[in-house]
């Protein structure tokens, strides 16, 4: 187990055991999910983030906030399908 404080701007350190535990590294993206009344953090898949681009395009109206609706869906599938 590790542990970890919340800053004055609200930034929390990944410790070093959890990064070399699940390979995290400067400038990946980690999504914050959450489970009940627990809050998971994951790393998000490279692949997730490339399917997101491509949601761009599709979207007939192209605001960031319809394309970030569409992308927490997909991560939100991906997940489940994690979970399964």
């Amino acid at each position: 187990m590790a542990v970890s404080r919340v800053t004055r701007n609200y930034q929390v350190t990944v410790p070093r055991e959890i990064r070399e535990l699940t390979g995290v590294k400067v400038g990946d993206m980690l999504l914050f999910a959450r489970e009940g009344e627990d809050v998971v953090l994951r790393k998000i898949d490279k692949d997730l983030l490339a399917s997101g681009f491509g949601l761009w395009k599709k979207a007939k109206e192209k605001t960031p906030w319809l394309v970030t609706k569409l992308l927490r869906g997909e991560a939100e599938k991906r997940l489940n399908r994690l979970k399964a």
